[in-house]
């Protein structure tokens, strides 16, 4: 079993993880203006989930 790693899934999940860091370190304060707390709580567990179900989608098996 041989398994590669397909690059659109796998930048979207960088991504969204990298989104996801900077919420919590508050430095997208910086880009993003938001409404309260529990917006930031959302967009956190938004961009957490989706970069980490992207990391799982890039992960192809390949078969022969």
């Amino acid at each position: 079993m041989k398994l590669t790693i397909d690059l659109k899934y796998f930048v979207i999940a960088i991504i969204s993880l990298v989104l996801a860091y900077m919420t919590i370190t508050y430095k997208i304060d910086n880009y993003i203006q938001f409404a309260g707390e529990l917006n930031a709580m959302f967009f956190f567990i938004c961009t957490s989930t989706m970069g980490l179900l992207a990391l799982v989608g890039s992960f192809v098996k390949l078969s022969k």
